[in-house]
């Protein structure tokens, strides 16, 4: 279970500002940069990305980013953190159930942190208002 979200440092930038008006929603991007056994815990490293595009497809043009990086904190038996560990340094992957719990917190949590900051730059906030479910690639 997640016991805590820390958000280490916040980056935020405006690359065109006369492409504010035809900017779209944010691609969003979850990456999982460190996973370190703590005891009966773990820390996980992460960084949240929304990019800022003025269009779609290959020729669109960058207007915005907004990042922020922090650690999530996870307990639960020394067992499943064991194994959630040894699977994430033979695959890079986490178990599934961790794997929501962690996606729809960083939604939420830097969702809405993102907001301000967003808000602050005259961008889209990047909310994600659905739940993310998670399958194992058969």
């Amino acid at each position: 279970m997640i016991t805590g979200f820390t958000i280490l440092s916040v980056d935020a930038k405006i690359d065109s500002a006369e492409s504010l008006p035809k900017q779209r929603f944010p691609r969003l991007n979850i990456n999982i940069d460190k996973v370190t056994q703590k005891g009966d815990g773990m820390s996980i490293d992460y960084a949240f990305v929304a990019e800022y595009l003025d269009g779609e497809g290959k020729d669109a043009k960058s207007v915005g980013q907004i990042k922020l990086s922090g650690v999530a904190d996870v307990e639960d038996s020394k067992a499943n953190i064991s194994e959630a560990v040894k699977k994430w340094n033979d695959t890079k992957t986490l178990p599934v159930k961790l794997t929501e719990e962690l996606i729809n917190g960083l939604n939420f949590r830097c969702g809405a942190t993102g907001t301000l900051v967003a808000y602050s730059l005259g961008l889209i906030p990047p909310l994600v208002i659905t739940t993310t479910k998670v399958q194992e690639q058969k």
